[in-house]
């Protein structure tokens, strides 16, 4: 059955034929004469179908992949996905392909073979960043430069029993480290984490949120710092509400849950232990990131000199005479530094702006131990006491 914009066509078509002129035409049925004459040169009394719309697509296209090519693509991806703990996006099928000796077409091509297949996974939507604000991210420049640590959970495995998972990522190389552990105290914490280092190394500065056990109650430095300061780590806190200024970690959390955790049954945490030791190997000796030039975080982490941690037992006891803690901080309108359950008043041309307060432990309070620097530079310097436990 004819659509009324068929009958439309076929009309100003016969009344054409009939001699009115296109003009006339065109404003009788408020329509363009350029349209007018388009469909008097497809008028075709042999084809039924002449006034149907057609299709604008090229009848062949120049560039399109192979089919062969597009089925080893799909069949590299089939047999990745069998494998819960691998990547399966384009960079880690374009690998696949050239460790087959096959000529791997671009990443961008790869995810429209797999787009047309219907097997391309949603993407995790990243919380966009403010913009015109410049953030003082911590300094990256090679492996143990700086390493990000976030807990998960408390979860609980078949039967009631919880477990935390303290996870780690070195950012220069995006190498993860797992360990399970039965609880958050600070002691239990401790050890996980000088665990995490006898493998990945000691870090130069380690950037962690704002909550328990890290900070206790919001005013106290937790045993955490203290270990940190002791291994020769600067602890980093990033802002208040903003988690995504971890986001490697996070990200490193997502790939824990959905890869790992989720993907088979636990009869105890020790088994959990195990397998996560297992899956920290695999990640890092399999991933492979666009930031590491697709290279495994093995690959990067190559022949670099890690340091050493020393056992919690070794440390000395108290807090150590030197070391910094930094704390990186939006400044609102009421020109308030907040960290620590204290509020200190910065100057005007600090509004709006990002700015990281370092606390340096050699310098006594009396004489201004908290330094706030913006760009690097020193633009105001107060005095805070602390709690150390």
């Amino acid at each position: 059955m004819a659509t009324r914009e068929q009958r439309l066509r076929s009309k100003a078509v016969a009344r054409r034929l009939a001699g009115e002129s296109p003009e006339a035409i065109a404003r009788s049925l408020g329509r363009s004469r350029q349209w007018v004459a388009r469909w008097v040169r497809r008028y075709d009394p042999a084809d039924s179908d002449w006034a149907k719309e057609r299709s604008c697509a090229p009848r062949q296209v120049a560039n399109r992949t192979p089919g062969d090519v597009e089925a080893q693509v799909l069949a590299v991806r089939a047999r990745l996905e069998a494998n819960p703990w691998a990547q399966v996006g384009a960079e880690a099928i374009a690998w696949e392909l050239e460790k087959l000796g096959a000529r791997a077409p671009t990443t961008r091509t790869i995810e429209r073979i797999l787009k047309r297949a219907g097997v391309v996974r949603h993407s995790r939507r990243e919380r966009p960043l403010a913009k015109g604000v410049p953030y003082p991210a911590p300094a990256c420049r090679g492996v143990g430069d700086l390493h990000q640590a976030d807990l998960v959970g408390p979860r609980h495995l078949d039967g009631g029993e919880p477990f935390i998972a303290l996870n780690m990522v070195d950012i220069a190389a995006h190498a993860g480290g797992i360990e399970i552990t039965p609880d958050e105290r600070e002691a239990t914490i401790c050890g996980a984490l000088v665990a995490l280092w006898e493998r990945r190394g000691v870090p130069q500065r380690l950037q962690l949120d704002n909550g328990k056990p890290f900070i206790l109650g919001g005013g106290t430095l937790g045993e955490v710092v203290r270990v940190c300061l002791h291994q020769g780590t600067t602890p980093v806190f990033i802002p208040q509400g903003e988690p995504w200024r971890n986001g490697v970690v996070e990200h490193f959390n997502d790939t824990f849950d959905k890869r790992f955790f989720r993907s088979e049954r636990f009869a105890s945490r020790e088994a959990l232990s195990t397998r996560a030791q297992e899956f920290e190997r695999f990640h890092n000796e399999n991933h492979r990131y666009r930031a590491t030039g697709r290279r495994t975080p093995v690959e990067v982490v190559g022949e670099a000199a890690l340091r050493a941690p020393t056992s919690v037992a070794e440390l000395p006891a108290g807090w150590p005479g030197r070391g910094k803690v930094e704390f990186i901080r939006f400044i609102r309108s009421d020109r308030k530094l907040k960290l620590l359950r204290r509020q200190l008043t910065m100057p005007d041309e600090l509004v709006y702006r990002y700015v990281t307060a370092t606390l340096d432990l050699s310098i006594p309070s009396a004489e201004g131990n908290l330094l706030v620097h913006r760009d690097g530079e020193l633009i105001a310097r107060s005095q805070l006491s602390i709690n150390l436990r």
